[in-house]
Parts: structure tokens; sequence; C-alpha cells
């Protein structure tokens, strides 16, 4: 029997060569697993299998998550009308899901503009949302294709009692709840939204029952975004607050490439220069770090010595 590779005696220059490495197999197998699904489709060899579509074929034998299945099936029929798309795969300058999105878009233009998009009209559509996120992705699609914007909203209810609503919401609004989730990362870490408004409904029901009871305000005080971790005089909250006005998520830079990590969930205030090590609190020596690269700094920091 083969063994696996065992990766944890390479080096970390090592093990990073390796995953870019796996990384551009993947990407190039992908793309090789979506020409074979395409021909698959085109032969319609699921109907031998006895199965009435190619999703079951992929779901059932194959093992495929739904979700999955329709990426690929959506991705498959895309590559085979514009054969582009392979290279783009394989280059990282496009994933799956940004494939499934165009041809979701597709088929809202399609029956609520009454046409059928060309392939040219497609190619222009894939350069378009190259090396985009999901949500540029998004935006790029419904802006070129002028879809439209639904605003109803709707509460779905279900046998156990629970509701599934639809809203929509502003740009402005989006960012707001965006920014209260980051806020509360600490007691809603897996950014679950049903479970950022319930708590964030239930501090307000809490705060104005209090203020109904003439009850005087209590804080309690945990290990969020605006703790940090002092050796000497602590840093007061005029002082903090000061530094998350200039800097609004992760300043830590990879000296390397200079990338800035930019997360802004579990953030905290740290000294540039440890105050173990004469470092002030002035906001010149202050920066915002998160929760994992602050520890991962400290832990440098503790064989490094300053002059």
């Amino acid at each position: 029997m083969q063994r696996s590779f065992r990766v944890n005696h390479l080096s970390n220059s090592e093990l990073l060569l390796r995953f870019n490495k796996l990384v551009q197999t993947e990407r190039k197998i992908t793309h090789l697993v979506l020409e074979c699904i395409a021909e698959i489709d085109t032969r319609r060899l699921y109907l031998e299998k006895a199965y009435p579509s190619l999703y079951e074929f992929l779901v059932k034998e194959f093992g495929y998550s739904p979700s999955a299945a329709v990426r690929r099936i959506e991705s498959a029929r895309l590559l085979r009308e514009v054969p582009e798309v392979a290279v783009k795969i394989e280059s990282g300058a496009i994933n799956l899901s940004q494939l499934s999105k165009v041809q979701q878009a597709v088929r809202v233009v399609q029956k609520t503009q009454e046409r059928k998009m060309d392939t040219q009209e497609k190619t222009e559509l894939i350069a378009l949302i190259e090396n985009t996120t999901q949500e540029q992705t998004q935006v790029i699609l419904n802006q070129k294709l002028s879809i439209p914007i639904t605003t109803v909203c709707k509460q779905r209810h279900h046998a156990d009692e629970s509701v599934t609503l639809t809203i929509h919401l502003t740009k402005e609004q989006m960012e707001i709840l965006t920014h209260a989730r980051n806020l509360i990362s600490h007691a809603v870490p897996d950014k679950n939204w049903s479970q950022v408004f319930s708590y964030l409904a239930q501090k307000e029901i809490t705060r104005r029952t209090a203020l109904r009871k003439r009850a005087p305000a209590q804080c309690v005080l945990k290990a969020d975004s605006t703790t940090a971790t002092v050796v000497g005089k602590p840093l007061t909250q005029a002082v903090k607050k000061s530094v998350f006005a200039r800097q609004a998520c992760c300043q830590f830079r990879d000296p390397s490439s200079g990338k800035v990590c930019g997360s802004k969930r579990f953030l905290q205030v740290d000294h540039r220069r440890p105050q173990w090590a004469g470092g002030s609190n002035d906001l010149s020596n202050l920066q915002v770090l998160c929760a994992q690269h602050n520890q991962y700094k400290y832990r440098r920091e503790s064989f490094c010595s300053y002059s």
C-alpha cells in the first residue's frame, strides 16, 4: 500500500512551494473534469446509466453535493460554448462559482428580457469578472445585463414554526450591518446572519428594558475588538478609539510581497515596539492587528531582541 506524502517535515518555503504546485494541478484537473462532464452531457451518457439527468448522475453516481454538481454542470456547459474558459480556470483568473453566476444571469436575461445571449456576449462577461470576488462578480453581472433589483420582502412560515425571511438591503444598510457583525464577531464567530440579528435585537431589548426600570447601566467587558494586551501603562479608551479611527482593518504586512491582511474581525490595538522593549503609547507606535496576527507577532517577538 502506498503511503501518503507527509508535509510536516517541510520547511516553510518548501511547504508553500508544494502547495502552489498542488493548486496549479488542482486547477488543471478542474478544467479537465469540466471537459469530461461537457462531453458526457453532449452524449447523454447518464441516460445509459439509468439516470434521468446529468445532475442526478453526478450526485448519486459520483457523490457530488447538489451545489457542487450544479456548479460543475453550468461551468461545463459554458466551457463547451466558450473554450477560452479552460485557460482562465487553470490560471486561477476565474472559478466555478463565478461561471455558475454567469449562467444564472444568462437565464435571468432570457426570462426577463426575452432574448438569447450569444457567445460573444458571454465571452465579454467572463472577461469582465476575471480576478474579482464573488460579490464583485454579482454586481458586475447585474450592472452589465441591467438585471432588475428585487425589493419584495417575503416571510415563509414552516411546520416547526420557524420563519425564512427574504429582505432587500441598500448598499448603505448592508455596510452598517456588516460593520456591526465585525464588531460582535467575538460573540457570533461563525458569521451567521440569523444569529447576528438575534444577538443585536437581544442587546437592544436588554438596553431598553434596563432604561425603563431606571436601573444603572451595566457593562460586561470581554476580550473583544477594543482589548489591548499591555505590560506598562494601559491604553485609554480615547487612545484606542483614535487608533481604530485611523486604521479600520488589520495592518499586518507580508514583508516579502507587501500584502496587507486587511481583516476587519477580532481587531486589537498592538504596540509596534512592545512596551517591554521600551515602546510607548504614542499613536505612532500603535497599530491595529487582528487577533491571529497579534498573537503571531507576539510569538515572533519572543525570539527577537530590540536595541
